[in-house]
């Protein structure tokens, strides 16, 4: 008996099997690339579908004879994808850095009374990552929307194609800023000012909730039994959250993928005016009496990806002769102290909803800069940016003692390192790096009644790994970079706003 967890990610998915406390049993991952071209960033649902057939397969294939009695999916949040009347997949599924949209969710938010209004409502800041302002868009400017039937989002796509039947989680409803946090419902009254059918969405439930069994023939293409049960799981952040057990204050969890998240765990509901000003995003957990307030950068483990593809394809291509991976390769060739660079990380132009001019600033180089430097100093830069995200949540009363981390960031000593002499705290890295797929293991666990709660069967799963202390004279020698990166910011804006109001 085993249960499972499907992580359906930016740039890859990943499917794990385990038993009730936690060990694993098979594991698969397949990468895959998103379409960035012409302004517009998408993902194709039949890749993302293609892709989580094969790891469900070849994960149950290292486990032959091992019952699946049921796995949750996490799901990266915002994407939706138009299915038409004969099932086809109709459009591609825009991605939280697509900037499409931005213009018609600011017009359902003033519709109804302003942006502190909206997250009094539905907990989201409006800004062009969330659904409903991508989906008006796709109404507005092609054909998509009035030939489509459904709008399934990837939490629910993923169910609907592995069951044939429809629900999703409040924590990935939250994500399209139509959802009213309150209720726990779809809010019609935001429907209504967009315009939207909201039949086109599906059904919403608490994540760990049971939606169907796997389709009998698809089971057993996947190696699965027609008994597996498949719940809700929810938006990434949600699940990396319950799978690296944030059960409680004063502990952020720092989720660096594609993009890096800011994760902490209140017991209260933080004033509008502050989630507006930073950009925070407050969604609802599965536990009673409390939710998950997260700060999200786009930008994140895919500005070292750009610096890959674009600024050292010397070094990619040697790291591929020699068959070992890039990031550790470079990892190694990083020298110890301040790169000297100051790196602003907002490479998609969206850390702010109203600076979506905002682009990235390279401050500091010179004829003696060479490519690790500035390998570096873009870890350097999101490290900055993690701390003033810090700050912020401990001056709106979210405390931060300590940081957990998972995702591919955590995997290097080098950044986790660096992440800590900035910050001035401990960070401990968690053993099963990719707590998502923990995390959907976990709910599914929950929905069978497995263990009486997250807290309890998190006892079994979660596994702390090496801590981080800082470093008193690397603190030192980062506190005059992080005092001129405070300013940059600011600068830029003032720079931008001369232009446009020229």
């Amino acid at each position: 008996m085993a249960l499972a967890g499907l992580d359906i990610g930016t740039s890859g998915c990943k499917f794990s099997i385990m038993d009730e406390a936690g060990q694993i049993f098979g594991t698969a991952y397949h990468p895959y690339e998103a379409v960035r071209e012409g302004g517009c960033h998408e993902l194709d649902g039949n890749v993302l579908w293609e892709a989580a057939q094969w790891v469900i397969k070849e994960a149950a294939s290292q486990c032959p004879g091992v019952l699946v009695e049921a796995f949750a999916v996490s799901t990266l949040g915002e994407s939706a994808f138009p299915f038409d009347k004969d099932e086809n997949i109709i459009g591609r599924g825009a991605l939280v850095t697509d900037t499409r949209g931005m213009k018609e969710c600011g017009e359902i938010s003033e519709k109804l009374g302003g942006p502190e209004r909206m997250v009094e409502m539905t907990s989201m800041v409006p800004r062009c990552t969330v659904t409903i302002g991508k989906v008006l868009w796709i109404k507005r400017h092609t054909d998509i929307y009035e030939r489509a039937t459904k709008f399934l989002l990837t939490e629910d796509m993923m169910i609907y194609l592995l069951t044939g039947k429809r629900g999703m989680s409040y924590s990935t409803a939250a994500r399209t800023m139509a959802f009213d946090n309150r209720t726990k419902q779809w809010s019609k009254e935001v429907f209504d000012a967009a315009g939207i059918d909201m039949n086109l969405f599906s059904p919403v439930y608490p994540s760990g909730t049971v939606i169907g069994t796997v389709k009998p023939e698809l089971a057993k293409e996947l190696g699965l039994s027609p008994e597996t049960k498949v719940c809700t799981g929810g938006m990434d952040q949600a699940c990396c959250a319950i799978g690296s057990g944030l059960f409680k204050p004063g502990i952020c969890l720092d989720v660096t993928g594609t993009c890096q998240c800011n994760v902490v765990y209140t017991e209260k509901f933080m004033d509008p005016r502050p989630v507006v000003e930073n950009v925070f995003n407050v969604i609802p957990d599965a536990l009673d009496g409390g939710h998950y307030i997260f700060d999200g950068a786009p930008s994140g483990g895919v500005l070292l990806q750009w610096f890959r593809d674009n600024l050292d394809k010397f070094d990619k291509q040697l790291a591929k002769d020699q068959q070992t991976d890039f990031y550790k390769m470079m990892d190694a060739k990083v020298k110890e102290g301040p790169s000297g660079l100051l790196i602003t990380p907002d490479f998609s132009g969206m850390l702010r909803p109203d600076r979506t001019d905002r682009q990235a600033v390279f401050l500091g180089v010179s004829l003696e800069t060479k490519p690790v430097d500035i390998y570096r100093g873009l870890m350097e830069g999101l490290a900055f940016r993690q701390r003033m995200m810090f700050e912020v949540f401990e001056e709106n009363g979210v405390p931060i003692n300590e940081v957990h981390a998972t995702g591919g960031g955590s995997k290097s000593p080098v950044w986790m390192q660096l992440k800590a002499d900035i910050t001035g705290r401990k960070y401990t890295s968690i053993k099963t790096s990719e707590a998502g797929t923990v995390g959907c293991a976990l709910l599914a666990g929950l929905a069978l009644g497995k263990f009486p709660s997250l807290r309890e069967g998190a006892k079994n799963f979660v596994r702390l790994g090496k801590t981080y202390t800082p470093n008193p004279e690397m603190q030192a020698a980062y506190e005059k970079y992080y005092q001129r990166f405070r300013k940059i910011g600011p600068m830029v804006d003032e720079i931008l706003r001369d232009e446009i109001d020229k």
